[in-house]
């Protein structure tokens, strides 16, 4: 027993601790004892198998005939024109594939619908009186056993019977009937298809002929015989004329608003002057004014002669030099007007000739766009009835496909493609050998094995703890002890088992100091009042001073017994002292201190003064065993086992179940308790491998068991 043990594991992690301490108790499951364990449950199992399986071996065992037919799946497409790539099948995993689908088709429902209608009046090779064809059919969809022949390319069809007759012309009917289908299906709708390919065929061929229609008004339009690519617009040279006129008259238009942009004033300082200078050159050229200064020229010379050598005073003079002025006037009259009227002149000519020349652009531009148009459109149309005629002959090619498709179909689904028959199934002449004797002989091992594994996975479904082992894996170190059921071990093993107990207390004592043993188990009634008692009395046997306390006010226990109604509770209200509580042991009891009288209560009174008083009491006793209620309902337990030098957590086995102790040990583990040990109490006589019952057997007989039984004495000496 040790004070200082491993840390409580986290029950989540429980089975992850670490074993200190080896204990007692096979780790797996011990078939002799399961079987001893659970010797009846397993005969009834064993006996109910063979009871339900005697008759069906009896019925399974008559004398079966098997017919087979063979069916042969080819790797690659049979075809009549040419191979079709859409049912190439491209490798090694894509065949086994389509073998699989085909050995899962030959018994679909249809298939073995219509292969029973065709059977006609011979249905009742299969089909009962009372039976309808549909479950007929399902009925030989579960008879038929579909297969492929491993390292071949064939499918195996067998149907087994009570009767030769028939079995053989059944599978033919399934084999043949499922033929049928997989060639319409490799060829799915091919009716369907067809139809709809003749279908595809006429629109195009409506579509060609609408076509031929619109191309042939395009040429009549057009004035044209046929549609080439190398054909050339007769609109473009005419576009091509009318742009460089155009050009020219722009020219034109440019010299003749910059001649009018020098003479115009208004769009050009100075131009005045230029447009006076050419109208002074016009007008010396006019005739008018050649003839006024001819004839001013006489008279002016005439008047010159009057008056030379008169005298200034002269009467003549005056005149004549006043003639002379009219003449200068007169000329300077008509030479303003004939310059003005040449300026107008020369202007308004500019003018007209920017006009011209403007309106000729105008013209041009409006036959050129024109032009344009008319060659836009004639390109545009000469185009459709190119693009036409390519459609045309496009359509002519998917006709050719299509018409080549509609042959293929035709012809190919009357192709063998690639399942065909390989060998009829034959009437069986000779039935298979009965099997009831090897079928009634599996049934017996059977229910022999049935016998062994029901305790087996009893035990292995079991939840609850058997062996000390089971604790140890659950909380990573082993139990301090272990005790067996009182009934099988006998007075004189148990008596031993308690004095081990006592003296592992002992020694813990000894080398570690503990005094206060707190006892606690896991479930109620898991034997904690026995084990304390039982315990003290063994210390006092050993010669040690043992003093049992009662502390469960959850379920008192009657063998505390105090004549005056002394106990534990006057001595927590202060009325007495521990000494005054103990009642003296006897042959029956050790030394203990009753509970005391609780008025109903299920918790202790001024608990927080017992540490001190268990303290007290050690003065009188080495070792004081406190008997506490379960850890996981009462309070008590938590506040005791917190101050106790080593709390003992008492597992009853075959009652705890996993979950409980694991609940339990983070309920200590969470109370910080200072040492903790764990004590397998209640264990039965052929727990795990049957450790209980070898000890027992050593300690009555002196006589150790084998290791390994039998087999060691029969193989290891």
């Amino acid at each position: 027993m040790s004070t200082s043990p491993p840390p409580l594991p986290d029950p989540a992690n429980a089975d992850a601790a670490h074993a200190a301490v080896p204990a007692p108790g096979g780790s797996g499951i011990r078939i002799a004892a399961s079987v001893r364990r659970h010797l009846v449950a397993g005969l009834l199992a064993g006996l109910l198998t063979v009871l339900a399986g005697a008759p069906l071996a009896w019925l399974k065992g008559s004398p079966k005939y098997s017919a087979t037919a063979v069916v042969f799946v080819s790797p690659r497409f049979l075809a009549n024109l040419q191979d079709s790539k859409e049912h190439d099948l491209q490798s090694d995993s894509q065949y086994r594939q389509y073998v699989q689908q085909n050995v899962r088709t030959i018994n679909r429902f249809d298939i073995v619908v219509d292969a029973l209608k065709k059977l006609g009046p011979n249905q009742s090779w299969w089909v009962k009186k009372p039976e309808s064809l549909d479950h007929a059919a399902e009925r030989l969809q579960g008879a038929l056993d579909v297969s492929a022949i491993p390292d071949t390319y064939q499918i195996a069809v067998s149907l087994s019977g009570d009767k030769p007759v028939g079995i053989a012309e059944v599978v033919n009917s399934v084999v043949n009937t499922f033929l049928e289908k997989a060639k319409v299906e490799e060829f799915y709708a091919s009716d369907e298809r067809i139809r709809n390919l003749m279908a595809d065929r006429a629109r195009v061929e409506e579509e060609i002929a609408a076509k031929q229609e619109q191309r042939l008004a395009l040429s009549e339009e057009l004035g044209v015989s046929t549609f080439t690519n190398n054909f050339v617009n007769p609109y473009d040279q005419l576009l091509v004329g009318a742009k460089e006129a155009l050009a020219a008259a722009r020219r034109q238009n440019i010299e003749a608003e910059a001649q009018l942009a020098s003479l115009d004033g208004q769009q050009r300082a100075g131009a005045g002057e230029v447009l006076q200078a050419m109208a002074r050159q016009e007008a010396a050229k006019d005739v008018r004014l050649s003839s006024l200064e001819a004839s001013q020229s006489v008279r002016r010379t005439q008047l010159l002669t009057q008056i030379s050598g008169l005298a200034p005073d002269h009467p003549g003079l005056k005149a004549a030099e006043q003639e002379l002025a009219d003449l200068d006037r007169a000329r300077e009259e008509v030479s303003k007007k004939l310059i003005d009227a040449a300026a107008k002149g020369l202007l308004d000519q500019k003018r007209a000739e920017a006009f011209r020349t403007g309106r000729v652009i105008q013209k041009l531009t409006a036959e050129l766009e024109q032009q344009a148009s008319q060659a836009a459109w004639f390109s545009r149309n000469y185009q459709n009835g190119i693009q036409l005629g390519n459609e045309i002959e496009q359509a002519r090619v998917r006709i050719s496909s299509v018409q080549e498709r509609i042959d293929s179909l035709s012809l190919e689904r009357r192709a063998p493609g690639f399942v065909r028959m390989f060998s009829a199934a034959r009437t069986p002449d000779a039935p298979e050998k009965g099997g009831r004797t090897r079928l009634l002989a599996a049934v017996l091992v059977f229910g022999f094995l049935v016998c062994i594994v029901v305790p087996v996975g009893i035990d292995m479904l079991d939840p609850r703890l058997h062996t000390p082992r089971d604790v140890e894996k659950l909380l990573g170190f082993a139990p301090f002890g272990w005790m067996m059921n009182r009934k099988q071990a006998g007075p004189d093993f148990a008596r031993e088992q308690s004095l081990r107990l006592a003296s592992r207390m002992v020694q813990d004592h000894q080398n570690n100091g503990s005094r206060i043993f707190a006892f606690t188990s896991v479930r109620a009634r898991g034997g904690t009042s026995t084990l304390v008692l039982n315990l003290a009395a063994a210390l006092k046997s050993l010669g040690v001073p043992a003093l049992a306390v009662e502390a469960n006010a959850y379920r008192a226990d009657p063998r505390y017994r105090s004549p005056d109604q002394r106990g534990l509770t006057i001595v927590l209200r202060g009325s007495h002292d521990i000494e005054d509580a103990v009642v003296p042991g006897d042959d029956e009891l050790p030394d203990h201190v009753p509970l005391g009288d609780l008025s109903d209560q299920k918790n202790l009174p001024d608990i927080e003064k017992l540490m001190d008083i268990l303290r007290a009491a050690t003065e009188t006793y080495r070792i004081v065993l406190v008997d506490l209620p379960p850890v996981l309902v009462s309070v008590d337990a938590e506040f005791i086992a917190r101050g106790a030098d080593v709390t003992v957590l008492v597992i009853r086995a075959a009652e705890v179940t996993r979950v409980e102790l694991q609940k339990a040990a983070a309920c200590l583990e969470r109370i910080k308790v200072s040492a903790v040990s764990v004590l397998l109490n209640h264990v039965d006589i052929d727990a795990g491998d049957g450790f209980a019952r070898s000890a027992r057997q050593e300690f009555n007989t002196g006589n150790a068991t084998d290791a390994g039984g039998w087999m060691a004495r029969r193989f290891w000496k």
